[in-house]
């Protein structure tokens, strides 16, 4: 079998210490080839063409499509820029691997998940933590078991590394623009949720990097279509104390208390599971199964295709809306139909202000 000719939209800090680094044991095998490269920056095009030796540069992404033979394309850019590049995969058969957040606006993605639908091109969203092999040992661990509370801890240490990570109204915050890594997880693990509420703490002016007007603290509750309730708290006060951050997930059921995180897994204070390395193996496994499903034209492979992944989508955004109405509980239904929204200039008055 020829190579699978891969195409990558945006070449910054994800693609860059992620999926590029995840393809390469399999450009090294002849499964993937490197076919064309797509930034608006020519010095980024230049470096990591001559890093990974794609075959064809591209400013726009437009010309991209029209120009280049492709049979998948890696779509990584801030959620604010995502337009039609979507559609024209869809429309060209052309099998779509998309970066989370896929959007801030659930309209617009729910109108490409029709339109991956329709053309019946495999698709992934880029949760890879479904991938760490601690993951899969606590869903073997919940196979028996009856999960009664899930409780999720984020808590970041630094300044965030992007300018665009910094602003409420380009990342819709931390809790989408990061932690829905986590509600991703979660779901992984106890299917679909149904409602939410959250609390925010904002960042005033003046506190913080000058750049950032997010909040400071966002604590979120959920409710599962399993009937499972759930706690999410993400922190953003520690920006001056890089390494004392902290990222876990506890479940309780009956007979035990599990704790994830990437690296290791306790049931009831004993370890079940240890990873041998910190490295991102996930993010290998990800392109490995990706790419295994676009060479057998098989969607159902994928752990985290783009129509169903709108759940964590929708869980995140929906905590923004409770937040801006005071805790108000949100259906997620109601999200997902746009009948109820979140409001981007919600930053107005704290932090920096808004960028227009």
């Amino acid at each position: 079998m020829p190579p699978t000719r891969v195409g990558f939209i945006g070449l910054g800090h994800i693609s860059i210490h992620a999926h590029l680094p995840g393809l390469q044991p399999l450009v090294e095998s002849g499964q993937v080839e490197l076919s064309a490269f797509c930034d608006i920056s020519e010095e980024a095009l230049a470096e990591q063409s001559a890093a990974y030796g794609a075959k064809a540069t591209f400013t726009d992404h437009v010309q991209m499509f029209e120009q280049a033979e492709l049979d998948a394309v890696y779509i990584n850019l801030p959620p604010t820029l995502h337009t039609d590049q979507v559609t024209i995969a869809a429309q060209r058969g052309i099998h779509t691997f998309v970066e989370k957040p896929v959007s801030l606006d659930i309209a617009q993605a729910t109108g490409f998940a029709r339109q991956i639908e329709e053309a019946g091109i495999v698709s992934q969203v880029g949760f890879m933590s479904r991938y760490y092999s601690s993951a899969e040992h606590v869903v073997e661990l919940l196979r028996d078991r009856t999960p009664r509370h899930v409780q999720v801890s984020l808590f970041y240490s630094g300044k965030p590394v992007r300018w665009w990570t910094s602003r409420y109204e380009e990342c819709g915050g931390s809790f989408v623009e990061n932690t829905i890594h986590m509600i991703d997880l979660i779901r992984y693990f106890l299917g679909d949720i149904d409602d939410v509420s959250a609390f925010y703490l904002w960042r005033e002016p003046g506190e913080g990097p000058e750049m950032m007007n997010m909040p400071h603290v966002y604590d979120v509750n959920y409710r599962f279509a399993s009937g499972v309730v759930g706690n999410a708290t993400t922190s953003r006060v520690l920006t001056d104390a890089n390494g004392a951050g902290r990222r876990e997930v506890l479940i309780i059921c009956d007979d035990a208390l599990i704790e994830w995180s990437t690296t290791k897994v306790t049931v009831n204070g004993e370890t079940t599971f240890e990873a041998e390395s910190k490295g991102r193996e996930a993010f290998a496994l990800q392109a490995a199964a990706f790419i295994e499903a676009v060479r057998a034209k098989d969607p159902s492979r994928m752990r985290s295709p783009y129509g169903p992944s709108l759940n964590s989508l929708a869980a995140v955004l929906g905590a923004n809306a409770s937040a801006e109405r005071d805790g108000q509980r949100v259906a997620l239904a109601d999200v997902e139909a746009s009948e109820v929204t979140w409001n981007p200039r919600h930053c107005a008055g704290h932090g920096t202000p808004t960028l227009d």
